[in-house]
């Protein structure tokens, strides 16, 4: 069941409780993705990662662990968060050696 949504304001440092949150258990060079929940009648707002990996993601397509990519469509290594737009339905993510991705979601 979701969380409530947490509107007030917090020390610097800190972070509200998120409302929802997942976890996949990767396998090296094994994309695994994301679904991004709906959270009180709308889609989730934003997405803070954590990982006890190197881990790259993908919004649009399915993540790869890139070599030389020169035309805008490589993975991102590690991102800390992303404030999802309504076009991101899901969140492809991958690591070249096997680990634990969590997407803290909030609305």
């Amino acid at each position: 069941m979701p969380r409530p949504s947490v509107l007030i304001p917090l020390p610097p440092g800190s972070r509200a409780v998120p409302s929802y949150v997942l976890a996949v258990s990767l396998a090296a060079n094994t994309a695994e993705s994301f679904t991004v929940p709906t959270l009180n009648a709308v889609p989730a707002r934003c997405v803070i990662f954590s990982s006890n990996v190197d881990f790259y993601v993908n919004c649009y397509t399915t993540a790869t662990v890139p070599g030389d990519t020169a035309d805008g469509t490589a993975s991102e290594l590690n991102p800390s968060s992303y404030q999802l737009l309504g076009d991101v339905a899901t969140i492809s993510v991958i690591a070249a050696s096997a680990g634990i991705v969590t997407a803290a979601f909030y609305s």
